[in-house]
């Protein structure tokens, strides 16, 4: 069975009878019954098609479906839920067992699914209503005006099209760009890969809200390692991304970027190590991006307000100055393109049945307001669309388009006119200049260090001077979020649309940033840590 408009429709009100009959059936004599059931289906079909020197050595085509009941006992002032829910490891439990959901959803098959889900999910909510009754006997908890956000019924059905991937065509694709790499023999491990992603997201609850949404996600990659003479693996990447088939790349455009990867790969072979460095730095628009997601955003989710686990350092912080004036910061679910660009973040309902709402966080370096899931933070008892996850995890306020704008953005050469200054006036060897980056990571808890960490794929030392930029590798980003935050000196008048994914306690979800050039009066930059490797004892095969 394949998902149409009929048959979507046709199991949202299979979903609707069964969760009408849990709502009246699960109950046992002298203990709470659910004051709130929700429903959620997600159902996947991907596409995977990955090669090298010519060749597809994978390619597959795969349907899923993941099933997410949310059953909450007591009251909307007062549930089960403990610490927002991001501490609670679902792996652990039960229902874990039968999340994953029919890859045929038929009607029958799936009422079957989700009547022994919120069996499970009844079961393990009382167990934490009356867990959370015991440390309520010793702890006062830091909560809103409830624990469980009252919304407005909100209905969304869209049209869903059947998702047609072409597995031959894209396998020609492959084939015919990553044979590009046979030019590019010093290059190791090389590859292309195409990936697509389409999602139908179908959705009731309790309260009569109910969604049928769909979204597609599409990727083109291509990869390559090279040892430098000191042994150190070094890796580079190229990555398309879109909503629509029609902005996946030409054979072309990917062709051109594998060269450029080459060169790109060559030069980070003859760059040196840097040595650990603590000074002015300049960021691309890609690298402020990251910073601002990893330092900023991760600490404006809801319920890292409320956790009792978590450093919570922001959540006093309303109405005072965390950037300097001049600076806003906004997340956007509805905005589907930006410059030119479809975002990865985009979508109209979150995973709790709320509409997707732009929210200002920042405004001119004020802090106004957090990102919202329907897990209520004192003074802010209402979700604002921003309740998502994964699959099988319980949805939390996460970051969806996080934009980042001057109100007065200055020039490239401008900020680079600045860095050199700052360099002179501190006596420093030398700047940095951070262009590009892969990927970061946050921790936010109290019982850690408060810190950040990006990986930087293009560092340069900026001679002061004469401003030349000598090309620098091995090394990693770190810092705590208040210092980076106040180390802002000024913002560019570009911007970088980064599409990505972002992991958190919610699990795995599409997400864009876009963020100017930014100039940080400190970054501490700090050794990878890598080995050292023989290079191969056999060249490559002849080909």
């Amino acid at each position: 069975m394949s998902l149409d408009n009929g048959a979507a429709k046709e199991v949202q009100r299979a979903m609707q009878r069964e969760l009408t009959r849990s709502m009246r059936g699960l109950r046992l004599p002298s203990h709470p019954k659910p004051f709130f059931l929700s429903y959620l289906l997600h159902h996947r079909q991907q596409t995977r098609v990955w090669g090298r020197y010519g060749s597809v050595f994978h390619s597959a085509q795969d349907k899923d479906s993941s099933l997410y009941v949310e059953c909450r006992v007591g009251s909307y002032r007062l549930d089960q839920c403990l610490d927002g829910g991001i501490t609670t490891d679902w792996l652990e439990r039960d229902s874990y067992s039968w999340v994953a959901g029919p890859e045929e959803p038929h009607p029958d098959a799936l009422r079957y699914a989700f009547w022994k889900l919120s069996q499970h999910k009844y079961e393990e909510a009382l167990q934490d209503y009356y867990e959370k009754k015991k440390v309520l006997v010793e702890q006062k908890l830091q909560g809103g005006v409830g624990t469980f956000s009252k919304e407005e019924p909100f209905v969304l059905i869209e049209d869903i099209e059947p998702a047609r991937f072409p597995l031959r065509r894209w396998s020609d694709f492959v084939r015919e760009t990553s044979q590009v790499f046979r030019r590019h023999r010093r290059l190791l491990d090389p590859y292309v890969e195409v990936r697509a992603e389409d999602r139908v997201r179908i959705y009731v609850n309790s309260e009569g809200s109910k969604f049928i949404t769909q979204d597609r996600y599409y990727e083109v990659t291509a990869r390559a390692l090279i040892l430098s003479k000191d042994g150190v693996y070094l890796a580079a990447e190229r990555r398309f991304h879109g909503r629509r088939s029609e902005e996946l790349p030409s054979r072309g455009a990917v062709e051109a970027a594998i060269d450029a990867l080459a060169r790109d790969l060559d030069e980070l072979a003859r760059a040196e190590p840097l040595a650990p460095y603590a000074g002015p730095a300049l960021l691309s628009g890609l690298a402020s991006g990251l910073l601002f997601h990893e330092a900023i955003g991760h600490r404006l989710e809801g319920e890292r307000m409320i956790a009792r686990s978590e450093g919570k350092t922001f959540a006093t912080r309303i109405g005072t100055q965390i950037l300097p004036e001049g600076i806003d910061v906004w997340d956007d679910p509805t905005l589907a393109k930006l410059q030119g660009k479809s975002l990865f973040g985009h979508y109209r309902i979150d995973d709790e049945g709320v509409p997707a709402e732009r929210v200002q966080l920042v405004e001119n370096g004020v802090l106004r307001n957090f990102l919202m899931s329907r897990s209520s933070v004192p003074g802010f008892p209402r979700s604002n669309g921003h309740g998502r996850h994964g699959s099988f995890e319980d949805p939390m306020a996460r970051m969806a388009n996080l934009i980042v704008e001057a109100r007065e953005g200055r020039t490239r050469e401008d900020l680079e006119e600045q860095l050199a200054k700052l360099v002179r006036d501190r006596g420093l060897a030398h700047g940095i200049v951070v262009e590009g980056v892969s990927d970061g990571e946050t921790r936010t808890d109290r019982y850690d260090f408060q810190a950040f960490k990006g990986v930087p794929t293009e560092v340069f030392v900026f001679d002061a001077k004469t401003r030349r930029k000598r090309r620098v590798r091995d090394v990693s980003f770190i810092g705590t979020p208040l210092a980076a935050a106040q180390g802002i000196l000024g913002l560019g008048d570009d911007g970088a649309v980064d599409n990505s994914y972002c992991w958190a306690e919610s699990g795995g979800i599409p997400v864009a940033t876009v963020a100017p050039s930014m100039l940080v009066h400190e970054l501490e930059l700090q050794r990878s840590t890598t080995k050292r490797f023989r290079a191969p004892l056999l060249a490559l095969p002849p080909m």
